[in-house]
Formats: C-alpha cells, sequence, structure tokens
C-alpha cells in the first residue's frame, strides 16, 4: 500500500488547529485525526486515517449537514501552497478530485473527468 503525499505538518498548517486523535498514544500514520473549522454560520469537519487512506468531510451551516462526503482507500491527498492560497487535492480515483480551501473562506470543488 502507498502512502499519502500529504504529512502531519502540512496538515496542521492547512487547518491551523491541532487535531482531535482518536488513540493520544498511536502516531502518524496509524491512527485517525480529525480537524474542525468555523468560519461564520459553517463548520467544516475533515478526519484522516492516513494508514488506510480513509477521508470523511462534513459541512454543517447552522447545524444542516449541506455536504458529506465518506470516502475509503483513495488514491492521494496533495497539499499545495500557490500564491499565499492554500487547498488540498484530494484525489479520490483516477477521474474525481476533490479540491478544498479554508482561507479565507470554506471551498469545496469537485471535478469529474475522463
Amino acid at each position: 500500500m502507498n502512502s499519502l503525499t500529504l504529512d502531519a505538518f502540512q496538515l496542521l498548517n492547512f487547518f491551523g488547529v491541532e487535531p482531535v486523535r482518536l488513540d493520544a498514544d498511536t502516531p502518524w500514520p496509524y491512527n485517525d485525526f480529525s480537524y474542525e473549522i468555523i468560519r461564520g454560520d459553517l463548520v467544516l469537519a475533515f478526519s484522516l486515517f492516513p494508514a488506510y487512506k480513509d477521508v470523511r468531510i462534513t459541512l454543517n451551516r447552522n447545524g444542516a449537514t449541506v455536504y458529506e462526503l465518506s470516502a475509503m482507500c483513495v488514491d492521494d491527498i496533495r497539499y499545495h501552497n500557490e500564491k499565499q492560497r492554500e487547498t488540498l487535492e484530494i484525489v479520490l480515483n483516477p477521474r474525481d478530485v476533490l479540491w478544498l480551501a479554508v482561507s479565507p473562506a470554506i471551498s469545496i470543488r469537485h471535478a469529474s473527468g475522463e
């Protein structure tokens, strides 16, 4: 099993908050890490189990879920910092890529191709 391009330090930089760990004594990549970001009335929850490449994303607005993703064994997750804009590129499979940004506002963009 190939590992992710992304590392724990890049996630910390991207979200700007310490993750909640499923098990306090288990290190990267064998633990489940959860991050939560609040921007106004939006709450983004992002969880990752790096060893299995499992990703969960939930976006809530005023307590109602407006977007939810649960993906097991994604192809890769890449951190980008271009022109002072940080994004996560979540490669779901060879055809589907999800782009996530949290600053200055939360943005989720799904691209699908051939």
